[in-house]
């Protein structure tokens, strides 16, 4: 046989078989998608798996989406991944998917499942804007007590959106985080921006707060001046009321360290008088103090 038409033969076969093949994939993927909308993912699996290791971003992004609807979100990760480093044309349907599982989480109050899902998408479409998520991841992070996990979903979500009204409630609940997780500092500022923005007496509750634990961590360092500072701002706010008395009582320990013994017992005697039936540690402790500075005197 001439080579010329045996080439021909061989090119020939080759596009056959490759017709052939893309016309089984073709109806493999008609039967798997069937099979997706009657849920039966099992059976849609069975169909698509022979072609699972193929270059082909629409059976990548079939199976893992197979995989996420039966809760196998590591097989689900793995294939989408596939599928989004082949082409990036299933990405929104991949953001469609999670988002829509993790909302139906969220009416049947599995937070947890929600915030897993949530997190998938930061992962595998860390590009997508999605503020309103880390919202709720924040929100639900917050509610969990994971106070660190809701301070990075806040900030990233204030990066895109700071001037809704989700932003402007989370804000308060981020600061309060940043409070928690020993930020201070940054607390202290945003609390105080809060506060001239707003002047409710919540923000106050939380900027003086944030000034009480300052206060407290400068005078157990031993700066003294900085300590005197914090607790002065609380005691000229009168806010809030259930830190009155012990703020008093630094006051008292911080002019007893430098000798002023006059000015630390009228704050020790305060201390009193915010407690008329004189109950709790710090009206003891207040007392011991008075009782020493007079045996001095």
């Amino acid at each position: 046989m001439d080579n010329r038409i045996r080439i021909l033969l061989i090119s020939f076969m080759v596009t056959l078989l490759w017709c052939i093949s893309c016309s089984s994939r073709s109806e493999h993927i008609r039967i798997a998608r069937k099979y997706i909308k009657e849920w039966n993912y099992d059976r849609a699996l069975t169909e698509l798996i022979a072609y699972r290791k193929q270059h082909d971003t629409e059976v990548q992004y079939l199976i893992g989406y197979c995989y996420l609807k039966q809760n196998q979100y590591d097989e689900a990760a793995r294939y989408f991944n596939r599928s989004l480093h082949i082409s990036d044309v299933y990405r929104d349907s991949i953001v469609t998917a999670y988002n829509a599982l993790a909302n139906n989480a969220l009416r049947i109050n599995e937070a947890s499942r929600a915030l897993i899902l949530y997190q998938e998408i930061a992962k595998l479409v860390p590009e997508y804007d999605q503020s309103q998520n880390m919202f709720i991841v924040g929100d639900l992070n917050f509610e969990q007590g994971n106070f660190a996990g809701a301070c990075e979903a806040y900030a990233k979500a204030l990066e895109k959106d700071s001037a809704s009204s989700t932003a402007k409630k989370a804000r308060y609940r981020y600061i309060t985080c940043l409070k928690e997780c020993d930020s201070l500092e940054q607390a202290l500022e945003l609390a105080t921006d809060q506060y001239e923005a707003l002047k409710t007496s919540a923000n106050l509750l939380l900027l003086n707060d944030i000034r009480y634990q300052l206060g407290r961590r400068a005078f157990e360092k031993g700066y003294m001046d900085s300590a005197e500072v914090y607790f002065q701002l609380i005691i000229e706010m009168q806010e809030p009321r259930t830190l009155l008395d012990v703020s008093y009582y630094y006051m008292g320990e911080i002019h007893l360290a430098r000798n002023d013994l006059e000015t630390a017992l009228s704050m020790y005697k305060k201390v009193l008088r915010l407690n008329p039936y004189e109950k709790g540690e710090i009206v003891q402790k207040a007392k011991d103090r008075i009782k020493e500075l007079k045996e001095k005197s």
